[in-house]
Order: C-alpha cells, then structure tokens, then sequence
C-alpha cells in the first residue's frame, strides 16, 4: 500500500522573509513547510509561502519493484 506525504518547496530567501515577517525561527518555518506541525501558525506559513511562489508536491512511497531476482 502506498502511503502519501505532502511537502511545501520554498526557497531559502521565501523562507527567511516568512521567518522575519511572522516573528518565528527559520526552523519553525521548515517544519511547518514538511508538515510536521499543524499549528495555527504552521497553515499560516505554508498559505503564505504558497501564495508567495513555494510549491505544494505529494510524495507517495511504493513498493521496491526490484525485491524479486530474476535469473537472465
């Protein structure tokens, strides 16, 4: 089964303006871009940061296709 992960890309100048502007860390401002909070002040990092030209990706782990050996 594979299992989805959402990240925001935003460069690191983005993400010191968002630091700066919203009075936070630039570690906090990285966290919030991985989704690893969900506070307040995270969706408004990750709304501003995509409004200001950050990009929204979904990564979707699969399977190893390469588990099975084959013999040529």
């Amino acid at each position: 089964m594979a299992e989805t992960r959402k990240l925001i890309k935003a460069s690191g100048e983005l993400q010191e303006e968002i630091a700066a502007k919203l009075k936070v860390t630039t570690r906090s401002v990285r966290s919030a871009l991985a989704y690893d909070t969900n506070s307040p002040t995270a969706r408004l990092i990750r709304s501003y940061a995509l409004n200001h030209g950050a990009e929204l990706y979904e990564l979707k782990k699969l399977e190893n296709p390469y588990a099975e050996v084959i013999q040529l």
